[in-house]
């Protein structure tokens, strides 16, 4: 019976069951739960060793209460099963502190924590105790405890991936900000308060990179900080003497560390890795915001930039961190296209292959983070696509890489089947991660080579079906993606197997210069997208040569434009906007006139031009030539506000009505002083009779 209900070792089983209840008293009690448990015991991904931690928890607590808490409490074989048939470490923590499942049975706990909830919880965790010793065990101890809140709620299906990873991310920082409170109160009682040179003083920033930045944590991560000072000055003074601000701030920042990686008889809070600070490890552990902005401006790399795209300030002082954060956005995000992006990027990804090769070539193939169509393939490809567009285009600037995919697919940089695609694995991919880190907190992103380890993973992950089997179905999936992700990865960085198309001839540098482009190597780029497409968002054939046709004329009317880099830039936004689809460029071919008008309209870059960006449709309104008819009085703008006031509507959608329709009848009220149908005093009486 046990081995058809999943066991593998029915013996052990019985051993474990028997070890459960040693005593008539004790089997009487669990009599009521038993059938129960042991359904949710052969749901488990590894029922055996969720039995097996289950005897071992009931062995730490009084099994009268324990069996009573089974048999009440409809939430507590559930989580004691899959909690200790999916993660060995988070069933010792449980077992260690066997009074946290109480805890973990109230609704109040198990429900998604904001920052902070978090915050409040450490401090009152640490508050009781004044030795360094016992606050880093009580810092310990609330890491743990919420690590298991967190642990169960993924296990259980109650958190997805996105709330999971940010919960996490959320308790790193808590603990980083209880770090920063502790060693800044230290140094401060040892050598007084850091000053500038104003007398005025100044904090300090603890910037999170990588996976904590776009929190995203996993369970095992190291966490990738950074440390900002506001400035260079000297401390006030204590019983220790005088410092210089930053042998101050490098004193407490290593202190800092020390809180969060020492171990200690509870453990420890997370591993630091400080080496994407400039000059990494090498360079000095904290720097000032002027030594930040001289370093990025005179030596920094490429992959320096890119490694900002995911800072953000987890603790410390906000103001400070307020201000590094405007500096990263004006390294990172720059205007125009930066040719150095792809190879660069590319060239990254080489060299991650050709260590991994040099390593364990049979194990590289099966790690979901570096290796072919692994999870930095996915985020290389996001990172240089938002490198690429962001400073253009703000709504592309995201931390988070699944909400980086998310974007970039809105905004059309992605095929929208594409970019469902890359999400799609990015979450199968870090899903997986997630589970081969929960069995023994070990920071591993391997796949198992065993097959019935494999299917015990592959349980883990969700396939319900004997390991065996559902090996195989997760083998099958896990190849499907990861051959999806490196396509796109190799079509997008260049490296197609096949011949690429034959390109259209373009104006060179020298002529876009000649007829009024201000910088002819970004006019160039948003002509290729505009004819070609963006990448892996390519047009079809015919669009193309449509597009290619229209190319004079959209160059002449950007050329008679007041701003032709503008005009140029959000027409190949717009289109972008518009996608595939030839009834826009027949209409443009056709239409001289409203081509011109959609490219001096563009060279505005305003807030209009942006709208049409956002809702290319109304393209379709502004081509019918009624608009440019007769003058626009208030009834007429009443009557197009009518469906605004359509019964049946709630307030949600009627302000959304409400504000569609505005947009649209300022852009025709624009429309029409564009194309000299109104004078600036009939367009400002148009626009007063739209506002009332």
């Amino acid at each position: 019976m046990l081995r058809g209900a999943g066991f593998a070792d029915p013996a052990a089983a019985v051993a474990n069951l028997e070890a459960l209840t040693p005593t008539p008293r004790d089997a009487e009690l669990l009599g009521p739960a038993l059938p129960r448990l042991l359904s949710e015991l052969a749901a488990a991904p590894d029922p055996d060793m969720a039995l097996n931690n289950l005897e071992r928890y009931a062995a730490a607590v009084d099994r009268a209460v324990l069996f009573g808490t089974l048999a009440e409490h409809p939430g507590a074989a559930p989580l004691l099963a899959r909690v200790g048939g999916a993660s060995q470490f988070l069933a010792d923590v449980l077992r260690r502190r066997p009074s946290t499942l109480a805890w973990l049975l109230e609704p109040r706990t198990m429900r998604p924590w904001l920052a902070e909830e978090f915050a409040e919880d450490v401090a009152q965790a640490v508050r009781p105790f004044s030795t360094r010793e016992a606050r880093l065990n009580a810092l310990r101890r609330f890491k743990y405890r919420q690590l298991l809140r967190i642990g169960a709620r993924d296990l259980l299906g109650d958190a997805d991936l996105a709330v999971t990873t940010e919960e996490l991310s959320r308790l790193a920082d808590a603990c980083l900000g209880q770090a920063h409170a502790d060693a800044l109160a230290d140094a401060r009682a040892r050598f007084g308060a850091p000053l500038d040179a104003g007398g005025r003083e100044t904090g300090l920033a603890v910037v999170g990179m990588g996976k904590l930045g776009g929190e995203e944590l996993n369970y095992s991560s190291d966490i990738d900080l950074m440390f900002v000072y506001g400035a260079e000055g000297e401390t006030a003074g204590g019983p220790e003497g005088r410092l210089e601000n930053g042998t101050f701030f490098a004193r407490a920042c290593r202190d800092l560390v020390a809180m969060i990686e020492e171990v200690t008889e509870e453990g420890y809070a997370f591993r630091v890795d400080l080496r994407l600070r400039p000059e990494g490890r090498m360079g000095p552990v904290a720097m000032s915001l002027d030594a930040y902005r001289a370093y990025h401006r005179e030596r920094a790399e490429l992959w320096e930039r890119q490694a900002l795209l995911k800072a953000r300030v987890g603790a410390g002082d906000p103001e400070v961190g307020a201000r590094f954060m405007d500096f990263v956005r004006e390294i990172v995000y720059r205007p125009g296209l930066d040719a150095r992006v792809l190879p660069a990027i590319r060239g990254m990804k080489r060299e991650i292959d050709r260590a991994l090769r040099g390593r364990h070539a049979e194990a590289s193939a099966r790690n979901v983070k570096l290796g072919r169509g692994g999870i930095r393939e996915i985020e290389f490809l996001a990172q240089a696509l938002q490198l690429l567009y962001g400073g253009d285009d703000p709504w592309l600037r995201e931390r988070n890489s699944l909400k980086a995919l998310f974007r970039l697919t809105e905004r059309g940089y992605l095929a929208p089947d594409l970019g469902r695609r890359l999400s799609h694995a990015l979450v199968h991919l870090r899903t997986v991660e997630h589970r081969l880190q929960i069995l023994h907190e070990f920071q591993t992103h391997t796949l198992p080579d065993d097959p019935l380890e494999l299917g015990r993973l592959a349980r883990r992950v969700g396939i319900d079906a004997p390991p065996r089997v559902a090996a195989r179905r997760f083998t099958a999936e896990h190849r499907a993606v990861t051959r999806d992700v490196h396509r796109a990865f190799r079509e997008f960085f260049g490296e197609r197997p096949a011949a690429a198309a034959a390109r259209p001839r373009l104006p060179s540098r020298i002529a876009l210069a000649a007829t009024g482009f201000s910088d002819p190597e970004r006019a160039l780029q948003n002509l290729r997208m505009i004819v070609e497409g963006r990448p892996l968002v390519p047009y079809p054939g015919a669009l193309r040569a449509a597009l290619t046709r229209l190319q004079p004329v959209l160059l002449d009317a950007c050329w008679k434009s007041p701003d032709p880099d503008e005009a140029l830039n959000q027409f190949e936004r717009f289109l972008a906007a518009a996608g595939p689809r030839a009834g826009y460029v027949e209409l443009l071919a056709a239409r001289p006139e409203l081509l011109a008008g959609l490219v001096r309209l563009c060279a505005g870059g305003d807030l209009l031009a942006q709208l049409l960006v956002a809702q290319p449709e109304l393209l379709s309104s502004l081509a019918d030539r009624s608009v440019l008819e007769g003058r626009r009085t208030r009834a007429d703008f009443r009557a197009a506000l009518a469906p605004v006031f359509a019964p049946g509507l709630g307030a949600a959608e009627r302000r959304d009505r409400l504000r569609r329709i505005k947009q649209a009848q300022e852009l025709t009220v624009v429309w029409r002083y564009l194309f000299g149908v109104t004078d600036v005093d009939r367009y400002s009486r148009e626009m007063t009779a739209l506002a009332e």
